[in-house]
Parts: structure tokens; sequence; C-alpha cells
């Protein structure tokens, strides 16, 4: 597992904003410590050099992970 970033908001639209450690791309699956699927990510915003996820969540009560740190496994792009 790598490390994918840290959640800092939970927003009134129902997502995370995650402050990524690098880029992400979308549809990925995050986990957390224990290896619990938390969300996926639906959209990459900010600069290139500091982007930020918005991540859907797939728990009950996401607002209580405010605050942790997410991980993700690397997918290979398919190819043609």
């Amino acid at each position: 597992m790598k490390k994918a970033g840290r959640i800092i908001h939970y927003t009134k639209y129902r997502v995370f904003v995650v402050e990524a450690e690098e880029k992400i791309l979308p549809e990925n699956k995050l986990v957390d410590s224990k290896g619990r699927i938390v969300g996926e990510v639906i959209d990459i915003i900010g600069p290139i050099k500091k982007p930020y996820l918005v991540v859907k969540p797939l728990i009950d009560k996401p607002e209580k992970l405010v605050g942790a740190e997410l991980y993700y496994v690397r997918r290979r792009r398919r190819g043609r």
C-alpha cells in the first residue's frame, strides 16, 4: 500500500477532500490503515504540484474519519 494523503474536510456535498501525496487517478479505491475500503477517488483538483482528491465515501458515518491517513494500491492503466 502506498500513502494517498490525509482527509482534511468532509463537505456538505457528502464527499471528502484529501490533501494528496501525489496524483491518483479517478476510480482508485482508498483504504484506511487497517485495509478497509473507505472511498473512491472521483476527481482531482488544485495545483499540479500539490493536488487534492475529491473522494466519494463508501462507509457509514464518514465525518468521523476527518484527519485520517488514507492509502491505495497502485493500479496499472489498461493497455489498448
